[in-house]
């Protein structure tokens, strides 16, 4: 037999889940998204199911789909979100409750054979029907495979949930899934060691290094990285007491033995790797330290614009001049320098702390006069409502420009000068790229007003969350003219997003 149709059937049977999720809904204009939504709740379900969670149950799953259909900004009635909640569940009606069923080709019988199979069933552990409970459901073998197929070409899983993962095996009795699952753990921390290593070598020949990579600010975050690694060497401390409890249990089954032996070993060879990586790191970020503190002038920031390069070489060697009004236009300002545009004073003096006006109103008798100071404070609500839009822009066409915003409805520019804090912020994000690291960090923890507006904006729209670990710059463009827009000059520069890898 031709090679190519070795273990075809096996292939097709991991396979035919991923074809036939969603297949044959009846949900109208959601049916070309319909699998997107359904392998979302399937994670959702997972990572429940890992973290002991057991709100898991049919109206659960309905919450779960109707809150991924608004995360991915899709319109769908009850009567669709209750079809799509069905269809993972069961095939057809309800009162069958009927597996899903989907034809592959053996090929060592030469014949076509059914797979009957299901995305999820009862977990019995949580649930209890004679009480009168509701199912619990958990996902099958056969959802957990399409879950694994997909990190196997992301590689999306962290350490932590890595070892939620192999905990949640041992505890159902599922030792050789678990020994194996250590081996994607033992992978993924070799990757990041090699990566650690590969950066502190570059750190060491080029510590400018640490401007580039604005990835690595890792030395404010030291604290919150050593309660992290901590954490994961709990659950490493964890596992190898349900191993231990186990194996007491057990003790007159010998192949069960062989089998937590062999998964104990592992967790030790495991364990000793993630301590030399949690030493390397912890080591980079001390080194790192260092070498701010003993070369500071290493990390001065340079200018984002300068005459030389941006004008003078980039510009005017290359392409030219036509006439000396050119020429006396670049240099004028250098000379005789102007500010076309002032703040407008009521919002300058609105940043002032000032005394509440005493009136001449009558004293009452033994009763103190005291005067309050009142110190102006941010509408964080306005300032957020008009930054939306600038974000809901970037997540579409990863760049924006105020002009564009000024192409938008009249009201939606107001918001923009409601508070000084709003047009700020737009100046503040013209200075050093940007690596958005704040959806897990604590709000007083944030020193960088543009982390807290993203931070904010997280929070009030959870569908910026995407931005995080994606890194924010501007760009600038030195043929452009100022840009005009309500009394103010702007310089021209537009904020743009890369993806975080």
């Amino acid at each position: 037999m031709n090679e190519s149709w070795e273990g075809f059937a096996q292939r097709m049977q991991r396979l035919n889940p991923l074809f036939e999720l969603g297949r044959g809904m009846d949900v109208g204009e959601l049916k070309p998204h319909i699998q997107t939504i359904l392998m979302q709740v399937l994670l959702l379900i997972f990572y429940r199911e890992l973290n002991d969670d057991d709100n898991r149950r049919k109206s659960d799953i309905k919450y779960m789909v109707e809150e991924s259909i608004k995360h991915m900004k899709l319109l769908a009635d009850d009567k669709q979100i209750e079809r799509i909640t069905s269809g993972l569940l069961y095939q057809g009606k309800e009162e069958y409750s009927k597996p899903f069923e989907a034809l592959y080709y053996d090929e060592i019988r030469q014949s076509w054979e059914t797979q009957v199979f299901r995305y999820v069933t009862m977990d019995e552990l949580y649930t209890n029907l004679e009480m009168g409970g509701q199912i619990v459901y958990k996902l099958t073998d056969v959802a957990q495979e399409m879950i694994f197929m997909s990190r196997e070409m992301a590689e999306e899983f962290s350490i932590t949930i890595e070892q939620l993962y192999s905990m949640q095996l041992i505890k159902n009795g599922n030792f050789r899934k678990a020994t194996r699952n250590l081996d994607h753990l033992i992978s993924r921390v070799n990757r990041l060691m090699a990566n650690e290593f590969s950066f502190q070598k570059e750190m060491t020949n080029n510590p400018k290094i640490l401007l580039m990579e604005a990835e690595m600010q890792r030395a404010d975050n030291r604290i919150e990285i050593e309660k992290q690694f901590e954490e994961e060497k709990n659950h490493f401390r964890t596992i190898s007491s349900m191993i231990e409890k186990t194996k007491r249990r057990n003790e007159e089954d010998d192949s069960l033995q062989k089998e937590l032996i062999l998964l104990q070993e592992k967790i030790g060879h495991t364990r000793q790797l993630h301590d030399r990586f949690a030493k390397l790191v912890i080591q980079n970020i001390s080194y790192e330290m260092k070498l701010k503190v003993e070369n500071p002038s290493l990390f001065w920031e340079n200018s984002l614009v300068s005459f030389r390069e941006h004008f003078y070489e980039n510009w005017v060697l290359i392409e030219g001049v036509q006439s000396f009004t050119a020429i006396e236009r670049i240099l004028s300002p250098l000379f005789s320098p102007k500010n076309d545009f002032i703040l407008p004073l009521d919002w300058i003096w609105g940043e002032q702390e000032f005394n509440e006006i005493q009136t001449n109103e009558v004293e009452v008798e033994d009763e103190v006069e005291e005067n309050t100071t009142r110190k102006r404070v941010t509408d964080w609500n306005s300032v957020i409502s008009a930054w939306s839009y600038v974000f809901q822009y970037l997540q579409t066409y990863k760049e924006f420009s105020l002009t564009n915003l000024a192409e938008l409805p009249q009201e939606v520019q107001n918001l923009w000068f409601e508070e000084s804090e709003t047009i700020d912020l737009w100046m503040m994000f013209d200075k050093k790229p940007l690596k958005v690291q704040v959806l897990h960090r604590k709000e007083e923890t944030l020193s960088d007003e543009r982390e807290i507006l993203l931070y904010k904006l997280m929070q009030e729209y959870p569908q910026f969350q995407v931005f995080e670990g994606s890194k924010l710059y501007t760009e600038f463009d030195h043929l452009a003219e100022p840009f005009q827009w309500n009394r103010m000059k702007i310089t021209p520069f537009k904020i743009c997003v890369e993806e975080g890898k």
